[in-house]
């Protein structure tokens, strides 16, 4: 008999503590503004001839989905310790959890490609995000800060790149943003779009989660880390909407890009007001100088991510000021918001069946009714989640899942 003695195995970490009700919150603009850009028109016609952009695409479009990117890596930060990491041990059995959790997304997200909502499903991509990201949950914050710059700056230059061979070799328009379970028979095409050629290019929007996980990796409780977030993320987006704005006034830009997307002078700018139109830019040098939604490039990735650290900041700032100001009724307004932020992945699916299944009653209805609607419904849906403290149901089933694929690591405050 040995006389050695055996540790036992470590205990499943199980840490229970109160959500950050402003990363919710902030989760739910997000989802309102993704319902915002699949409901409600991005351009309109001008008084004067022409087309412009409607107030939808100048306050959503783009950001609404890159806030959802960056609140995915804040929230993976916060599902691995958040600003005090987990030891390599019990990191790896997150590491398991998180792997499950983005298969599964991927498939909910393969599920809602077959449905005929006329919206360019980002689950797919985004649990392919997810895997992506294992390899930086044990990096400290100030490395994840220089990969997350970096990626911003460089990975626009793979895309650039890339596009021309992909198109290639694929024809993007079989998938059409929204890969379902059927695509799966042509994975090149499936691979092309989720990488590089679809509405969410993988190869450019990890820079999103890296940002995120650095944000994570800081004391989000803390008023000055978010009056920072707030402050640091308006002059980063201002800055690169400014250079853009400067670079595409240079003498050639405006020749250039009409060649380029063959639009005249009026269609032109509202297409870099609201991306789309811009595909032939994509082919053009002056694509770096763009800072238009979903382009991808440099600037528009800097200036989304700015924005969403804004938001993030001030969501954290106004709950921290309810909360302190008026206790439990603080909290209690940001129910709403942050219930529904709390289940944004059964809500995002929820609206999407709904565009699907109502697209006959709904047609002669004027798309604002239409999206108020969904923002009512969101809205009452995350009183009634806060106020029975459960959680969403695919929120749930993925919870489980991933939390047994772990051993039971899985972070509660999320």
């Amino acid at each position: 008999m040995s006389g050695r003695r055996t540790s036992p195995a470590p205990a499943p970490v199980r840490v229970r503590g109160p959500r950050l009700s402003g990363v919710d919150a902030a989760r739910g603009i997000a989802l309102l503004g993704m319902m915002a850009t699949h409901i409600l028109p991005l351009s309109q016609a001008l008084p004067g001839g022409g087309a412009g952009p409607t107030w939808t695409a100048l306050l959503f479009s783009g950001r609404a989905s890159a806030l959802f990117a960056v609140l995915a890596g804040v929230g993976l930060a916060l599902l691995t310790g958040g600003a005090r990491p987990y030891p390599p041990e019990h990191l790896r059995r997150s590491r398991r959890g998180i792997a499950v959790r983005a298969l599964l997304v991927a498939a909910i997200g393969l599920a809602a490609g077959s449905l005929d909502a006329g919206v360019a499903v980002i689950l797919v991509h985004y649990g392919v995000l997810f895997l992506l990201a294992l390899p930086f949950l044990g990096l400290p914050v100030r490395r994840l800060a220089w990969w997350a710059g970096g990626w911003l700056l460089l990975s626009p230059v793979a895309l650039f790149l890339l596009l021309p061979l992909a198109r290639a070799w694929v024809d993007p328009s079989d998938v059409g943003g929204s890969p379902a379970f059927t695509d799966l028979a042509n994975p090149a095409t499936v691979l092309a779009d989720l990488f590089v050629t679809g509405y969410y290019p993988v190869v450019a929007w990890l820079g999103f989660l890296l940002v995120g996980l650095a944000v994570g990796r800081s004391n989000l409780s803390r008023p000055p880390v978010a009056l920072a977030l707030l402050a640091g993320g308006t002059a980063v987006a201002a800055a690169a909407r400014w250079a853009s704005a400067e670079l595409v006034a240079l003498p050639g830009a405006d020749a250039a890009l009409r060649a380029a997307t063959g639009l005249r002078a009026g269609p032109l700018e509202a297409a870099l007001a609201t991306g789309r139109g811009l595909d032939g830019a994509q082919g053009s040098w002056w694509w770096f100088a763009l800072a238009s939604p979903h382009t991808g490039s440099p600037l528009d990735l800097i200036h989304t991510a700015g924005t969403a650290l804004a938001v993030l900041g001030g969501c954290l700032l106004v709950a921290a000021a309810l909360e302190a100001t008026l206790g439990q009724l603080g909290e209690a307004l940001l129910w709403p918001l942050a219930g529904a932020g709390a289940a944004t992945l059964t809500l995002y699916v929820g609206h999407l069946v709904a565009l699907d299944l109502l697209s006959g009653l709904t047609a002669e209805l004027p798309r604002l009714a239409v999206y108020l609607g969904f923002v009512v419904a969101a809205l009452l849906a995350g009183i009634v989640l806060k106020w029975s403290g459960v959680r969403g149901p695919l929120e749930a089933a993925v919870h489980a899942a991933s939390r047994a694929a772990a051993g039971g690591s899985i972070r509660e405050r999320t």
